[in-house]
């Protein structure tokens, strides 16, 4: 048995040191900044080729709504509950609206022969396009958090907000152009 004297002491260096900073903060934020502009670009692809102006306005509202709560994981852990909650709750508010105005873009695809459509088939596609749309609206939340989570460890909150609101704009705006084009 070891007497006290003789115990092992945590090596105090070990202490001291400070931990390299992880992985996922040293990651390039790049790859992910494009991804995210790519799905509202194809959002406002669909936004714009399909409905008309004041679904894409709704859509840019609900995508700066989103992008300015910051609700990512690592960014709600920052607040209080109460605050954490409205934030997600802002960020459902923009990620829904995002959701309606691309479900109402697809669902005016619509057929060209009314004599051909029957229930069965209406029914289908609404639920088809209206699933397409809320699963690129939660796409586009997921980046959006995941690299609002990302910016947070580089900059500030006002700034992080700032490059989010512009990437989604951004990314918006360009996938309208090419709608433009195509319709």
């Amino acid at each position: 048995m070891n007497s006290p004297t003789q115990r092992r002491r945590p090596n105090a260096e070990r202490h001291n040191r400070q931990r390299p900073a992880s992985r996922a903060s040293r990651r390039p934020i790049a790859g992910l900044w494009l991804l995210c502009g790519l799905l509202y670009a194809a959002a406002g692809m669909i936004l714009t080729a399909l409905a008309g102006p004041w679904v894409w306005a709704g859509a840019a509202l609900g995508a700066v709504i989103q992008a300015v709560t910051l609700a990512g994981p690592e960014a709600l852990q920052r607040f209080r509950w109460l605050t954490a909650n409205l934030l997600v709750l802002g960020s459902i508010i923009g990620g829904t609206a995002l959701a309606a105005a691309l479900s109402i873009a697809l669902n005016h695809l619509g057929t060209d022969n009314l004599d051909d459509l029957t229930l069965g088939r209406a029914i289908a596609e609404v639920v088809l396009y209206s699933l397409l749309a809320v699963g690129l609206a939660v796409l586009c939340s997921l980046a959006t958090a995941a690299l609002g989570d990302r910016l947070l460890r580089r900059n500030k909150g006002h700034k992080t907000s700032l490059i989010l609101v512009m990437t989604a704009l951004v990314g918006l705006a360009v996938g309208g152009g090419i709608g433009l084009l195509i319709a």
